[in-house]
């Protein structure tokens, strides 16, 4: 799910109070431009300041809603369409034999690599908030993104090889992790001058996302089918350029609550060029352990795993903290471990599953044979319509809905079951497309019970003025989570998967059983 708005709401209506204008030229202003970028929620008046925000009186509306908020989730329809899409097709072009247009790589090479993509997309948040708040701004952001993305996807499609892949792959790491930064800012700040329906804008804009996810898992199969995988990256590249020039005539009325930061509050000298000489570096780095044949997603687990432990022994340690503070931290940790468990289970679907999908599953229906990633496509489908069903239900109960602990062993105990039915019928020579169906309607349903939970959480039990910090944390475990699935990837046996599906069954029903000994015996001290 994206994650994205959620992170820039809270930049905007929480920390915009801190914001003061700065100079950089005191090694104390460049140390604080470098906790800036290990936390890039921590300023942001551009899109939560009160000077720019239109009464609700004023805003003139559509279906109840700004009329600016159509043309983001419009692009954001677009961008989605054409990064699932991508990812989609990158996963079997890795190994797909060079006769049926792949690099017939090792199909643990496709999982590892796609894995880590998405992690360090996510990680790349980090330097692009910072970079989005305190440089640029979201609207150049925005375009910035779909630019770089649109010369992402055509390297992919005019330089096939190893070579364009990892070139297309670095601009493809760039660019989502800044359009889901602008995109979710400049949401906010279009919301920002109608409190009173604030959630129904962020609904739209996140079943828009949603919608467009579906669809480009769905049509990516049927394009790599009829025309090959270049074709497809090139249909990648066309939409999210249609995207691009579907924003550009609203985008003043889009960005007017999100300008770019006064000039005078732009970081200069040593405080701008070091943390972007950390990204390139960092971009090096990894790109030079790849090529020597490290496991990309090894590096980032260990990389994420160290940033965790650093933040949280933080926590713990400085004085800064209450102790009512770190019983809210306290509290939040089972469900930060559930969380990096979830998304290790979930990136499943995109990797190993969707693999078992091409090679051993019986995809005939009514004597047509669909593509792999047609049924790979249900879970975002899942997410268009289980997420307002939902809501209407918790809405509905209020105080009588379960408990977010219950929620979670339900959610958990349903994974492990539909992981062991996946396990039992991979056993077979061919699996049906209804037992694959069923596996990723289930882990969709779960994915929009505990992604949106878990960030609420996280906000809700964090230390006073530090929502923002909590909230990153909780990506960096949905990250983490994803980069562990490439580690795991180079145990998956596409010709007996049993075993290796059996075992992230025991690991639903191990979490489960974790949340429910926590609820039983530590209460709410634990597990609200």
């Amino acid at each position: 799910m994206d994650p994205s708005w959620t992170g820039s709401d809270n930049r905007g209506s929480r920390q915009s109070s801190r914001w003061r204008p700065q100079r950089y030229d005191t090694c104390k202003d460049l140390s604080r431009d470098a906790s800036d970028l290990l936390d890039p929620t921590r300023h942001s008046a551009r899109d939560g300041s009160m000077s720019n925000v239109i009464p609700d009186s004023s805003v003139r509306t559509f279906a109840g809603l700004p009329r600016p908020l159509y043309p983001v989730t419009g692009f954001t329809t677009f961008d989605t369409i054409a990064q699932y899409c991508a990812q989609a097709l990158i996963t079997y072009y890795v190994y797909f034999a060079v006769s049926d247009g792949g690099l017939e790589l090792p199909p643990a090479q496709s999982i590892a690599i796609v894995s880590a993509w998405v992690a360090m997309s996510l990680l790349g948040t980090i330097f692009t908030s910072w970079l989005v708040d305190r440089v640029i701004g979201a609207g150049i952001g925005l375009r910035a993104g779909a630019l770089i993305s649109a010369a992402g996807y055509l390297t992919l499609a005019f330089a096939p090889g190893p070579v364009g892949l990892g070139v297309g792959l670095i601009l493809l790491t760039l660019s989502p992790a800044l359009t889901l930064v602008s995109e979710g800012t400049l949401t906010s700040g279009v919301m920002n001058g109608t409190a009173s329906r604030r959630e129904s804008g962020f609904t739209i804009f996140y079943l828009g996302s949603a919608l467009g996810a579906f669809v480009g898992f769905t049509a990516s199969g049927f394009i790599q089918e009829a025309w090959g995988f270049q074709a497809g990256f090139l249909v990648a590249a066309a939409v999210i350029l249609l995207g691009f020039f579907f924003y550009l005539p609203f985008r003043r009325a889009v960005e007017a609550n999100s300008p770019p930061p006064p000039a005078e509050e732009r970081p200069r000298g040593l405080a701008l060029a070091l943390p972007i000489a950390a990204a390139v570096m960092a971009t090096v780095a990894l790109s030079v352990m790849v090529a020597h044949g490290i496991n990309p997603s090894t590096v980032i687990a260990v990389g994420t795993g160290v940033y965790v432990v650093a933040i949280l022994t933080r926590y713990f340690t400085s004085s800064a903290f209450t102790a009512r503070d770190r019983k809210g931290i306290v509290r939040y940790l089972p469900f930060f471990v559930a969380t990096v468990a979830f998304n290790l289970i979930f990136q499943q679907i995109y990797t190993t599953i969707a693999i078992f999908s091409d090679v051993r599953t019986d995809r005939f229906l009514f004597g047509v044979e669909l593509p792999p990633a047609t049924v790979v496509g249900l879970a975002p489908l899942c997410v268009v319509v289980a997420a307002p069903i939902l809501a209407a239900v918790w809405a509905k109960l209020g105080d009588r809905q379960p408990t977010l602990s219950v929620k979670f062993i339900f959610t958990f105990a349903c994974c492990g079951l539909a992981m062991g039915l996946l396990a039992a019928s991979s056993a077979q020579p061919m699996t049906p497309m209804l037992v694959l169906a069923i596996v990723v309607l289930v882990f969709g349903v779960a994915d929009v019970v505990v992604s949106p939970s878990g960030m609420s959480l996280a906000t809700e039990l964090a230390p006073a003025g530090n929502e923002s910090r909590m909230l990153s944390l909780h990506y960096v475990g949905i990250s983490l989570g994803i980069s562990l699935a490439g580690v795991g990837g180079d145990l998956f046996d596409a010709d007996d998967p049993s075993v290796y599906f059996a075992a992230f069954s025991g690991l639903g029903f191990v979490v489960a059983a974790g949340m429910l000994i926590a609820r039983l015996t530590l209460g709410r001290k634990v597990a609200p």
